[in-house]
């Protein structure tokens, strides 16, 4: 399943700027170090270059390692040189992306909001190169060679929350977040009113690990749920999320994840599905648009029917030899997901605490 481009949300607006932490960003582990990179791909100079400028290290398996990845396909698509940097000290971003532009870079792709001071003092001096920052709030002063990109991830756990709740045989459903920041907050909320929408009567819990690398606190969680009916639970809450799988494993119940499907490979009766945020394809979308001539910079909200964001059901599970693949509901699942892309139904950006 997939995404959408959509107006951007003042409330979504706000909530990224309330959070520097935020979800995928907190879960990595940040180290204090200077600038490292790696060599260029080989592409034509005469293009210029790309570069992805990193405030997180790579090697995480997840997000940042998808863009490096997709930072790689854009230079074999596009015939570009490309760099990537990895700056982990903050008093070094704006310095490390000055020389960037200096060194005469035609893209430069940055994420997460930690870099948004760096670029708003970088990119006026550098109007011919363009900035790329995903994961980003809409600017309020806008600034004409600066990209902002956002995602609709909360309209993919409305889906996960209604497949749960259409899952669900005890009528309790859970969801376990690696903090209560507003982001998350309001994955929660569109997962609790997605369940809702598929059974009113259904209940909903939550739980907070207050940590992004704690599978044990996860799953203890996890196994308080369980014992209180939950047999369908969503987790949102990275290094966190496999004691969660762990628990439900052990217990009988099901999971979908945030995490990769090498995760749902692993636990091919536990884990129905996964609410994913493809990063490495946002970049390539992104940078692929910014090359363009004539390319106008801007704000970017995407949502469901982009193949960035979605909820996808696991083949794994789906092969394999559950008795609950038959209750999968993909069919009713993919039609919410057209309601939604075709603006029939809402899911409300609510960042309110849980």
């Amino acid at each position: 399943m997939t995404i959408t481009t959509s107006p951007v949300r003042r409330t979504v607006r706000a909530a990224l700027s309330l959070t520097a932490g935020i979800t995928l960003a907190a879960a990595m582990t940040a180290c204090a170090s200077g600038p490292a990179e790696s060599g260029s791909n080989g592409g034509d100079a005469d293009q210029g270059q790309v570069v992805y400028l990193s405030s997180q290290p790579a090697g995480d398996s997840g997000s940042i390692d998808d863009m490096v990845a997709g930072l790689k396909q854009v230079g074999e698509q596009e015939d570009v040189d490309t760099k990537y940097l990895e700056v982990t000290d903050p008093s070094a971003f704006e310095s490390s992306l000055r020389n960037a532009a200096q060194s005469g870079a035609s893209v430069i792709v940055t994420a997460f909001p930690d870099l948004t001071d760096a670029i708003t003092q970088v990119a006026p001096d550098f109007p011919d190169t363009e900035f790329v920052h995903i994961f980003a709030a809409e600017r309020e002063e806008p600034l004409d060679n600066v990209t902002t990109l956002g995602f609709e991830i909360h309209e993919a756990f409305y889906i996960a929350g209604f497949s749960a709740a259409k899952l669900s045989q005890s009528g309790v459903v859970g969801w376990v977040g690696g903090d209560s920041s507003p982001i998350l907050s309001a994955n929660f909320h569109a997962f609790e009113a997605g369940a809702k929408a598929a059974n009113p009567a259904a209940q909903v819990l939550s739980g907070v690990v207050g940590s992004f690398s704690d599978p044990s606190k996860g799953r203890d969680i996890a196994l308080g749920m369980i014992s209180q009916g939950a047999d369908v639970i969503q987790t949102d809450a990275s290094g966190s999320s496999l004691g969660v799988i762990e628990a439900a494993q052990q217990r009988g119940a099901l999971v979908f994840a945030d995490a990769s499907g090498e995760v749902a490979a692993e636990y091919p009766e536990t884990v129905v599905g996964t609410s994913f945020l493809r990063f490495g394809q946002a970049l390539v979308d992104a940078v692929t648009e910014a090359l363009e001539d004539g390319y106008t910079a801007g704000h970017k909200q995407v949502g469901l029917d982009a193949g960035v964001v979605g909820l996808q059901f696991a083949d794994s599970f789906l092969a394999g030899s559950s008795p609950r693949v038959a209750d999968v509901p993909s069919v009713q699942a993919e039609a919410l997901q057209q309601k939604i892309i075709a603006g029939e139904v809402e899911v409300i950006f609510d960042p309110s605490s849980i």
